[in-house]
């Protein structure tokens, strides 16, 4: 469950399109744009250190797009694809495998001779890579990429799957600890409206924020999908417009501290959600998420261990549409111990402007499944990004795919007090209709803009800032780029 690195690779290739590299070989690489293609060389591994993946490609800085050939080495597979632009500093492509893998990556220049990028296929393996023009400087990180894998000699079976089939996926953050944040995929495709009379409108510049954790890693209970699962809807929400953070395997701690940064970043977002895949338990009519490093030998003990889900309800207060999902009722080990503590989890009132989705029947108990992942989570899957679908259709399908599969087994159920309509994935026909939306600044675009500046701040020449300014009208630097124009318009 480890990511792909030759995700990345078709990134590699990409920042050299990037409009950053563009602007800045006006000052720097004039010689090396004019000579069309550039070569790069890719080298990257998987984010679990399993594996890694070499290859090359070439760049057509100016025409923004480009094209990358790259082999996992212990997998044995071979890999193809192209990458283009789609915002200044930022390139995203599609890699296709002789194993019927599709590695969906993104890019970015952190130089005039280098990059970096991730990717992810769609099983929900990651990896990250790096691109370089000189060879000198990839066989380096080569040979230090290549010592990293052959000293943890992990084995590579997990990266390999029979259900190699297309879904909602798109290029993950690279990981932080047990903590990523994903950066929406593309403008948000929220629609929402007042009910009653009025037609769901699509929300324009709406903002989507989830929080996404998945706890299987328990001593005495572990479980084998939660993560797997967290994963894989972290890919999906992504692609349909949410940034996503995203926690795996978290002590109390951990989760506490990112609920809290959840509910702080959810100022300002039009839409919150919030997915726990783990053990979870009620005591006394109060539902509990479990952590990882959780020691619960009575009934105190669970409140001072674990996660209060009404602890979460208090977060999503900042933003006017929820979605709460908990896959969280699996069989746990805690049930039988004090008299207070219930099977699955209770019913809970869902707050205004909230829904509140369970994998199961209140009182009853939910599968892990079988497969890569939970049943309730791999029919949310399948039923999340279907175009059109209101939010209530949603999860209408999850409950009738669950429930089909189970024998009746397990039934999912919701809550909802939600006023609005919203979509997972915005309906076709208000798709087709033209709509500005600014897209969330990356953390590529702001490289991007500071190696433009620093290329041209020194500059005495008129047009270096225009360009500056024309690449960036709103940047960081635009008003002293103004002021430059200005006072050298003036020595004229």
């Amino acid at each position: 469950m480890e990511p792909v690195p030759g995700i990345r690779i078709n990134e590699l290739a990409k920042p050299m399109n990037c409009p950053s590299i563009k602007c800045l070989a006006m000052a720097a690489a004039t010689v090396l744009l004019l000579g069309g293609c550039v070569k790069i060389f890719i080298v990257g591994h998987t984010d679990d250190w399993s594996d890694y993946m070499i290859g090359d490609g070439s760049a057509d800085p100016l025409g923004g797009e480009g094209h990358a050939e790259i082999s996992f080495a212990k997998l044995g597979t071979r890999c193809a694809g192209s990458f283009r632009d789609y915002q200044p500093g930022r390139a995203r492509g599609e890699i296709r495998c002789d194993d019927q893998r599709v590695i969906k990556t993104e890019s970015w220049a952190v130089s005039l001779s280098a990059g970096k990028g991730f990717g992810i296929d769609q099983l929900g393996h990651r990896g990250s890579f790096e691109f370089f023009t000189d060879a000198g400087d990839y066989e380096r990180e080569l040979a230090k990429v290549r010592a990293e894998v052959e000293r943890r000699n992990l084995d590579v079976s997990h990266l390999r799957s029979a259900k190699l089939a297309p879904q909602i996926i798109q290029p993950q953050a690279a990981p932080l600890g047990a903590v990523t944040t994903l950066p929406a995929a593309a403008p948000p495709p929220v629609a929402a409206a007042t009910r009653g009379d009025a037609k769901p409108q699509p929300m324009v510049a709406g903002k989507r924020l989830a929080l996404v954790i998945g706890n299987g890693g328990y001593r005495d209970a572990p479980l084998k999908n939660p993560v797997n699962d967290a994963r894989a809807l972290a890919a999906g929400l992504s692609a349909l417009g949410f940034e996503v953070i995203k926690g795996e395997d978290l002590g109390q701690r951990e989760m506490n501290r990112l609920i809290a940064r959840f509910g702080e970043r959810l100022a300002g977002h039009d839409v919150g959600m919030f997915f726990f895949a783990g053990h979870g338990i009620q005591l006394r009519g109060k539902n509990y998420l479990i952590p990882v490093d959780a020691q619960i030998a009575s009934e105190n003990s669970v409140r001072a261990e674990a996660v209060d889900v009404d602890a979460v309800l208090d977060q999503l207060s900042a933003s006017p549409l929820n979605v709460v999902i908990l896959d969280a009722c699996r069989n746990n080990p805690f049930e039988r111990r004090f008299r207070g503590v219930s099977g699955g989890l209770a019913q809970m009132d869902a707050p205004r402007g909230t829904l509140i989705a369970y994998a199961t029947a209140p009182g009853k108990v939910a599968q892990d499944g079988d497969g890569a992942n939970s049943t309730y989570t791999a029919a949310l899957l399948k039923a999340l990004g279907e175009p059109g679908l209101p939010v209530e259709s949603v999860f209408k399908r999850v409950r009738a795919e669950v429930a089909r599969v189970t024998g009746d087994n397990q039934v999912p159920w919701e809550a909802s007090s939600l006023t609005g309509d919203f979509y997972f994935a915005i309906p076709a026909a208000q798709a087709q209709a033209p709509v500005a939306a600014k897209p969330a600044p990356a953390v590529a675009d702001t490289e991007a803009e500071l190696l433009f500046w620093q290329s041209v701040k020194d500059s005495q020449d008129i047009a270096d800032f225009e360009a500056y300014l024309k690449q960036f009208p709103g940047g960081r630097f635009a008003d002293i780029a103004r002021n430059r124009l200005k006072r050298l318009s003036g020595a004229k």
